[in-house]
């Protein structure tokens, strides 16, 4: 009786106890279906981050526009005196960053919506820039009569989203463009 001999392997990742060949040679690297999935699980998980980073842009630029025109209302209610002031520079549903006086109110060209370039109307679809009327919708604005008109494009401070919003004076009341909003 003869005694079989048995030597000691390393094969790629193990050692093997083994008489002859090696029981799992396998090479080191990853095969090419490990590798596309690994590279679709990243770009499903890279395309909800996006996703979700879209929504936080959008609530960001409706904060910023929000921001503008609480201190727009506050300027045109430091400029608030005993009689209206009419506002020079600017008409019936312009742009708010032409107006030019009168004091402080020469401040609005500092605020400009993020993504609006055409004044807003009661009529407006998209994103516009803040405009500034009467607060009728008509006429040139005063600092005791007044609405500024801006886009929201997500629900924001109890107003809705993808709509025109306003805020008439004097004081400021926020409306929606459901007929408050000429």
């Amino acid at each position: 009786n003869q005694i079989p001999t048995y030597e000691i392997r390393e094969c790629g990742w193990c050692c093997v106890v083994c008489s002859s060949v090696c029981m799992f040679n396998r090479s080191r690297g990853f095969t090419l279906i490990e590798l596309l999935v690994v590279i679709a699980i990243i770009g499903i998980l890279s395309s909800i981050v996006l996703a979700s980073l879209n929504s936080a842009r959008q609530k960001a630029r409706d904060a910023s526009r929000l921001s503008d025109v609480r201190e727009m209302v506050k300027l045109m209610n430091l400029e608030t005196s005993e009689a209206a002031v009419t506002l020079t520079g600017c008409g019936a549903d312009a742009v708010t960053t032409l107006c030019s006086g009168p004091g402080q109110i020469a401040q609005f060209s500092n605020f400009t919506d993020p993504s609006g370039t055409t004044a807003c109307t009661a009529a407006s679809t998209g994103p516009c820039a803040y405009s500034i009327s009467g607060a009728d919708g008509t006429g040139v604005a005063t600092t005791e009569n007044y609405q500024i008109l801006f886009w929201l494009e997500a629900s924001a401070g109890g107003l809705p989203g993808n709509d025109v919003n306003c805020v008439k004076g004097p004081g400021g009341n926020f409306a929606t463009n459901t007929a408050l909003c000429l």
